[in-house]
């Protein structure tokens, strides 16, 4: 995240309030993010810093990490071919601390796909899909994946969203993850070259 040192200095000064309210550790979601919206900090934290993800194919795995100024930030993912599983690894490749199906059976999901809104990204010719995951328990409520999606590309899989297994012959150029009832905060992931 970047901010400048007036908003570092506002989040420090509201540290011990912010914690006390907004720590629930029954919660399904944190209230940390209603706070935040309360606090008008939302917009503090929507700039985030040039980063670059690096994906590599190997045998029936991809592996994927980032970097922010030549840097590795965070672990290795690593995302099985044939099952479609997500394992994450530390910096080291060796050790393997969790598995997460990313469309697990019991999510429901709701696909929008708009063929008429259409863009071209790298000389692909993408549309609009958007992937709705379903979830009453939240207190953000769904989670919203806006993409635009090529069939042009033939990849089994994809290192951000495993949108094959939902939606076959699509590969996300780009892709904005936010949540229902969260405002002005999102992930977005944008397909810069491909190699």
């Amino acid at each position: 995240m970047v901010s400048s040192q007036s908003g570092i200095t506002e989040l420090k000064s509201k540290t011990d309030s912010f914690i006390d309210s907004a720590y629930n550790p029954k919660g399904k979601d944190s209230l940390t993010n209603k706070k935040l919206k309360e606090m008008q900090m939302t917009e503090f934290l929507t700039q985030t810093p040039e980063t670059e993800i690096y994906v590599e194919i190997k045998n029936d795995s991809i592996w994927r990490h980032t970097k922010q100024n030549g840097e590795m930030i965070g672990d290795y993912f690593m995302v099985q071919k044939d099952s479609g599983i997500l394992n994450y690894y530390d910096k080291s490749k060796s050790v393997n601390y969790r598995k997460y199906d990313l469309f697990a059976k019991n999510h429901k999901y709701e696909i929008i796909e708009n063929r008429k809104v259409i863009k071209e990204i790298n000389g692909f010719d993408c549309y609009k899909l958007t992937l709705i995951e379903k979830d009453a328990q939240s207190d953000l409520g769904n989670t919203i994946y806006e993409m635009y999606v090529t069939d042009q590309i033939e990849l089994p899989i994809h290192a951000v969203i495993n949108l094959t297994k939902l939606v076959p012959n699509t590969f996300p150029m780009e892709i904005r993850i936010s949540e229902e009832k969260l405002s002005g905060l999102a992930e977005q992931y944008e397909l810069i070259k491909i190699e």
